[in-house]
């Protein structure tokens, strides 16, 4: 595997210490530190009240309506047809009151697809992906988040990942992700390759209008809730052909009329549109 396409060889998020010698610094020239200090004291992040504010909400759905969004949610990803081409998925496992996703991995697994879930490292910022055989390779680990036992599963490369589904404290319809805080699936997403697909997953409850985006947050192609699937792309007009009479279109070889393609709302009954007209006497 080339070093390119492993997450091993990423950026460190955390700068190492450097042991030479530092160049000089004058003593009029202003620290680069203080510069960062006093911008982030003029423009303090709202990504933590957003949390707060989306946790809250998703927190306050009952039982009866987050099982019924997830059986919802899932049904939708098992007929996306992103995740029906992948051979292999990745997971998260599901935490509180996220979307759950263990029905879901039975269900991927039962129809041969490769499944594997993240583990959380000592860096900053990474994690090493995973293939399981069965959920009961998923024990505690960080902050009580399962993830896969090592002994009983399969180191995988993001490279070799088809299809990744990124849990998120909230999603916008334009596909705007905002996560827990720790860069984990920020950095993932870098390591993936081009043409895998993201979907996040989401109940409605955690679709915001807008949430602040820099430049390194990943971005979905798609957001699945127990509602839709965004972006939403309405379904495209059927177009059935429709016979006129031979004084107002072409005549054919036999002097029938020449059909002439009309447009028909999916909602129309087609059969009605596509009536023969009598033949004139």
């Amino acid at each position: 595997m080339e070093e390119a396409n492993d997450y091993r060889f990423g950026p460190v998020l955390t700068p190492e210490p450097n042991e030479q010698d530092p160049a000089p610094i004058e003593a009029a020239a202003t620290p680069v530190q203080d510069d960062i200090v006093v911008a982030a004291e003029a423009r303090p992040s709202v990504k933590p009240a957003l949390r707060e504010e989306f946790r809250v909400k998703r927190d306050a759905l009952s039982d009866k309506e987050r099982n019924a969004g997830t059986r919802r949610i899932i049904e939708r990803l098992l007929h996306h047809p992103d995740v029906h081409r992948a051979k292999t998925v990745l997971l998260y496992a599901s935490y509180g009151s996220e979307v759950a996703t263990d029905d879901l991995c039975k269900e991927l697994l039962k129809r041969g697809k490769a499944v594997a879930y993240p583990k959380i490292t000592s860096v900053a910022g990474l994690m090493t992906l995973w293939r399981i055989r069965n959920l009961d390779a998923l024990i505690p680990h960080k902050h009580g988040i399962r993830a896969p036992d090592v002994t009983r599963s399969a180191p995988i490369e993001p490279i070799a990942v088809d299809c990744v589904i990124y849990p998120g404290v909230a999603f916008t319809k334009g596909l705007s992700r905002l996560g827990q805080g720790g860069g984990y699936y920020d950095r993932l997403s870098t390591k993936i390759a081009d043409n895998s697909a993201r979907i996040g997953v989401c109940f409605e409850a955690q679709i915001a209008d807008e949430l602040p985006q820099e430049e390194h947050d990943a971005k979905m192609h798609w957001v699945v809730t127990e509602a839709t699937v965004y972006p939403f792309v309405p379904d495209p007009p059927v177009i059935v052909p429709v016979a006129v009479p031979a004084a107002a279109g072409a005549v054919g070889a036999e002097g029938e009329a020449a059909p002439v393609p009309t447009t028909v709302a999916p909602d129309e009954p087609v059969a009605a549109a596509a009536e023969e007209p009598k033949d004139t006497p």
